[in-house]
């Protein structure tokens, strides 16, 4: 389904040259390797690991997709897709430089990141593409928004401590 959901969002942006998402049990990204495969998609596939390592995931996906093609298809999860590390301090764990980002991304775009999923997946995959600007300039990039809003209450104080004073208000319930 995850796949499908990408072909009708590539017919808004013709091609989608990659696919972006967060990587926690492996679930997301054993899913559209499969379903862009089966599907006949070609975004190039880009997982970050927010715990444990790329090798964990790659195994684990390879695994999976076996699976769920009923063993009629032999993975090969590095040809399908690229893991980066992003595990950063740890799973949950946020850095004042990822609630710095989730904050200005939310400032910018209107968009919430968390610290745990998809908040780490955007904050080191940008570090990936600046690393290699040539690589992603001028291409149409999906990022696979995971949710994880529930997250941000716990580290609330610490995400409006980034934003301007006055700019966001607490909603006070009776």
């Amino acid at each position: 389904q995850a796949a499908a959901a990408a072909a009708e969002e590539a017919a808004a942006f013709d091609p989608i040259d990659h696919i972006v998402f967060a990587v926690g049990s492996g679930g997301t990204a054993a899913g559209l390797a499969l379903g862009s495969h089966l599907a006949g998609l070609r975004p190039q596939l880009h997982g970050v690991a927010v715990h444990h390592s790329p090798e964990h995931f790659y195994e684990l996906i390879d695994a999976e997709v076996s699976e769920l093609s009923g063993g009629s298809f032999e993975a090969c999860a590095r040809e399908m897709l690229a893991i980066y590390p992003g595990a950063g301090a740890g799973y949950g764990v946020a850095t004042p430089e990822l609630m710095a980002f989730c904050a200005e991304t939310a400032r910018q775009s209107g968009v919430l990141l968390d610290h745990t999923y998809s908040g780490k997946a955007l904050y080191y995959f940008a570090q990936a593409a600046r690393a290699q600007p040539e690589r992603f300039r001028g291409k149409h990039i999906l990022f696979w928004h995971t949710g994880g809003a529930l997250a941000l209450f716990a580290k609330t104080d610490e995400l409006l401590s980034h934003l301007p004073p006055g700019q966001v208000r607490r909603l006070k319930l009776p």
